[in-house]
């Protein structure tokens, strides 16, 4: 028997549950049937979507975070946004519909998806057929999917479980209520709360603010994240943002709180939220385990693990929703989003192998297990990179399987193969194409354009199961990787990382050699970015001894890595390189602090006619004070000045070099 749209939401609404709706077809009759739907069911119809009128665009997603909303347009006609995609249906309270607009069904696969232009690094939009089929496979699953194609009388059903469910009254939960009365009496520490969406994370730290007797504060990515939560505070909610919070606490600012509440704490910078800890006696931070920004469970593993009087509280049953909701279901399985559990180690053997990227797609089982160990270890990993390991295109893949199970994963990504007049217009900062982030930074950022035109494999993600780590699986995947990488005639296996004293560790162990050091802490990781390379051929081992050279003359200049003890030169008379960089900077567009070093070793030898640049580095004024104290407009019209005096010295001392140095 077939029912109508509103005999179905009726439903939805009676026993709590949320559907998903596939509309398939063509552009107009798509908009003909959404304008048919929003006329006869009332609701918000919040919408994603490039082309429907008021609908937001994918990127604003993180904007409705936090809000409720009753049935969704999710519009996926020229592109995907994974991560709009959770979100969006994470906001719909029981009772909605999510309808999903794609082309046909028969066409979808080949249709250039515009979203491919955030995640797939050779360029260009492409369709994407692995990932398109993958969630043609989901669809196709779920008997409680409703999928209507254009041409086809649709065939509705109502759910077969029809019993009513009534939302929590607005009390707690005897969970809330479990983990409100530790938080309650809590003393001092670190606390989170770590759940799926719609568990009431939000609700809880607002029962917190509001039944805690002293004074709480708030802090979130967006104000707007936190309506939920100020619902239940009660009282007007203190609300910081990050960057406000941190520079208030770092200036001295007088704190009055006795709790910090941090919600979606996963989604803000790491370096932050480690700093603002510190400050507070008691810290209570929330966040998705299937997160937007990142995963849950790798932040607990990751994060948290390292903090001090560190406590765990979960929420496992929905109040959004009733238990086993379609949608929750579709969205987890369709974006992988429920993280595998933890194994215990059963087995003392195992083997590394290749497997393919078809290999990966055409078995369901490993594909989850795969990206399910990259979002335990990883917990900046996001529905963006399973797009990426699904279509995107020179990738490589290995794997370590015990007898019954998979238990580590290593993503390659192969770069590097340019043309040398693009690798010269990188160094010069003229282009900056995308993808191949290893070679171009070593280009752009280092003294080696010819880095781009070696061809190389980046390590892309590297995991192992938690209760095999300490076996060294880690570095039997990168050994096999580099045998097959000497087979396919790489020259370099490269890597980028959040430079730790750990890491730097593991990597060193690995047999790669440190060869750049980013000049600023990482939002994501409080780092700084580092990167290695493994040489594999004569021109590339060639490279690599300069430098590491290069960078122990360059370290010299920094008084921030101390930690590290990282190799010192002393030498820090100019050389050839140091000119070449000083021509970058001088004639083209090569950053300031690319540039840094090498115009420190200028001063040395010519500090009288580079006043600015003195100023700058030897009396450690800052470019505001120096555009003050000279009457400059600003900061880029300090860098034109700079660069001016550095081209005058080049004309007096090295003449030859202006022609020799052409970038077309």
């Amino acid at each position: 028997m077939t029912h109508s749209l509103s005999e179905i939401c009726a439903q939805l609404n009676t026993i709590g549950h949320r559907r998903l709706l596939v509309l398939s077809g063509e552009t107009q009759w798509i908009d003909e049937k959404l304008n048919d739907i929003r006329s006869s069911i009332l609701g918000d119809w919040i919408t994603i979507s490039p082309s429907i009128s008021q609908g937001l665009a994918g990127s604003q997603a993180h904007t409705l975070l936090g809000q409720e909303f009753l049935h969704a347009i999710f519009d996926a006609r020229e592109g995907l946004h994974c991560e709009a995609l959770a979100i969006l249906a994470g906001t719909l309270k029981a009772g909605s519909l999510l309808i999903l607009c794609t082309p046909p069904q028969n066409q979808w696969a080949t249709t250039p998806d515009n979203d491919s232009l955030r995640w797939n690094e050779q360029g260009g939009m492409i369709a994407t057929p692995n990932f398109v089929h993958h969630l043609q496979r989901t669809i196709n699953l779920q008997s409680e999917i409703l999928l209507w194609q254009q041409g086809d009388e649709p065939h509705f059903c109502l759910l077969q479980d029809d019993s009513p469910w009534q939302p929590p009254p607005g009390q707690a939960t005897p969970a809330q209520q479990h983990a409100l009365e530790q938080l309650l009496s809590a003393d001092l520490g670190v606390w989170g709360v770590i759940a799926s969406r719609g568990r009431g994370k939000s609700t809880l730290a607002g029962m917190l603010i509001r039944g805690w007797q002293g004074e709480c504060w708030c802090c979130a990515p967006s104000r707007a994240a936190t309506q939920t939560l100020e619902q239940y505070a009660g009282n007007s909610l203190v609300f910081w943002s990050p960057d406000e919070l941190l520079h208030y606490c770092n200036s001295g600012g007088e704190i009055s709180a006795d709790w910090l509440v941090i919600d979606e704490a996963a989604a803000i910078p790491s370096y932050i939220l480690r700093q603002l800890i510190e400050y507070f006696p008691r810290v209570l931070l929330t966040t998705t385990v299937d997160g937007y920004e990142g995963t849950g469970r790798g932040f607990i593993n990751k994060f948290c693990a390292q903090l001090k009087n560190f406590t765990a509280l979960e929420l496992n049953e929905p109040i959004r929703w009733a238990m086993n909701d379609p949608l929750e279901s579709w969205i987890n399985q369709a974006l992988l989003l429920e993280e595998p559990q933890s194994r215990e180690k059963r087995s003392l053997l195992w083997q590394i192998g290749s497997v393919t990227q078809q290999q990966l797609i055409s078995q369901p089982r490993q594909l989850q297990r795969f990206y399910g160990l990259l979002t335990s270890a990883h917990y900046r990993t996001s529905p963006l990179d399973l797009r990426r390991l699904l279509d995107a295109s020179r990738q490589q893949f290995k794997i370590a399987k015990s007898e019954t199970d998979l238990i580590g994963a290593l993503w390659m990504v192969e770069e590097g193969g340019l043309e040398s007049e693009l690798s010269w217009q990188i160094w010069a900062g003229i282009r900056r194409p995308r993808g191949n982030l290893v070679v171009q930074s070593l280009a752009a950022h280092s003294y080696f354009p010819e880095a781009a035109e070696m061809f190389s494999q980046r390590v892309m993600r590297i995991a192992v199961e938690a209760s095999y780590r300490r076996q060294k699986i880690g570095l039997q995947l990168l050994e096999q990787q580099r045998l097959t990488a000497i087979n396919q005639g790489a020259d370099f296996l490269s890597v980028s990382f959040g430079l730790t004293p750990e890491l730097l560790c593991f990597w060193q162990c690995a047999g790669y050699q440190l060869i750049r050091i980013g000049s600023h802490l990482e939002a994501s990781s409080g780092c700084y970015t580092a990167m290695a390379i493994l040489p594999l051929s004569l021109s590339a081992k060639a490279l690599c001894d300069k430098a590491t050279n290069y960078l122990s003359r360059d370290i010299f200049w920094r008084n921030d890595l101390d930690a590290f003890n990282l190799m010192i030169s002393e030498q820090q008379q100019l050389m050839e390189a140091d000119w070449l960089e000083l021509v970058g900077f001088a004639y083209y567009h090569r950053a300031l602090a690319a540039s840094c070093a090498a115009i420190q070793r200028l001063l040395l030898e010519y500090k009288e006619s580079l006043p600015l640049l003195s100023l700058h580095f030897h009396a450690s004024y800052s470019i505001n004070e120096i555009c003050q104290q000279w009457g400059l407009m600003g900061q880029k019209a300090w860098l034109k000045q700079a660069r001016a005096e550095v081209r005058d010295v080049i004309l007096h001392q090295r003449p030859e070099l202006v022609m020799t140095v052409a970038i077309p």
